[in-house]
């Protein structure tokens, strides 16, 4: 599948599984929000959590979008970078947030103070460049 194909599925659904592989092998799984940013998958998450270390550590991410409605999904995988309070400016770093978060479906409007409130969880976002994408977008009947 060509990302092309996939891009109207991931713009419409934002429910996601990241799996990363921690340094004993094991994958790893949880469920984010995420959308397309920059022809990135993006999420957002604290810094300290396993899912950011396993990507600093190996630079590879898997984010599959799912519609819980029909079970149709795809899959992005490829390289990841995590863009974080130690590796990018604050304004920048704001901005980022801020994007990734509306193209995940949950606009920054919806806190009192964003600002505030990234900087005190020290929220990180991790952009994952589409290298091969798949999944399952035809409804059977």
């Amino acid at each position: 599948m060509e990302l092309t194909e996939a891009l109207p599925f991931i713009e419409a659904n934002h429910f996601a599984l990241v799996s990363t592989v921690g340094a004993s092998g094991r994958a790893q799984t949880t469920v984010v929000s995420a959308g397309l940013v920059d022809g990135h998958v993006g999420f957002v998450s604290r810094a300290e959590t396993v899912k950011v270390r396993n990507v600093r550590r190996s630079g590879q991410c898997s984010v599959t979008l799912v519609n819980p409605d029909n079970r149709r999904y795809v899959t992005v995988q490829g390289e990841a970078s995590v863009h974080g309070w130690d590796n990018t400016d604050e304004a920048a770093m704001l901005d980022l947030l801020g994007r990734v978060y509306s193209a995940a479906g949950r606009p920054p409007d919806r806190w009192d103070d964003f600002g505030a409130a990234m900087r005190e969880e020290r929220r990180t976002v991790v952009l994952v460049t589409p290298e091969r994408v798949y999944g399952s977008l035809r409804v059977r009947g």
